[in-house]
């Protein structure tokens, strides 16, 4: 009775850890990020640009500060429009998983 009972345990256990990992989707995926921003900026910003620049946002965020200093910090860095600014900040964390 007692083996039945562990193998239960053990399932159930499984299974709920099984739900706290991390989905596919959440992992850094910069084709889909450089995908999203590269046909309105390419002509303004390289791959190269765009990529670091989102990952500086990935570290700015991290470290606690929010989406509008990030999208500032951007602007400011790449001299660039409030919207480029903005999109960089959303892609990089929806597309990089900030």
């Amino acid at each position: 009775m007692v083996k039945p009972l562990r193998v239960l345990i053990a399932g159930v256990m499984s299974v709920s850890a099984f739900g706290l990992m991390p989905t596919a989707s959440a992992q850094a995926d910069e084709a889909t990020y450089l995908q999203r921003l590269l046909p309105v900026y390419g002509s303004y910003v390289s791959p190269q640009e765009l990529l670091a620049e989102g990952y500086r946002v990935c570290q700015a965020e991290h470290s606690g500060s929010g989406s509008a200093s990030a999208v500032s910090m951007v602007k400011k860095e790449l001299a660039a429009s409030v919207s480029l600014a903005y999109d960089i900040v959303s892609a990089a964390a929806v597309e990089l998983g900030c």
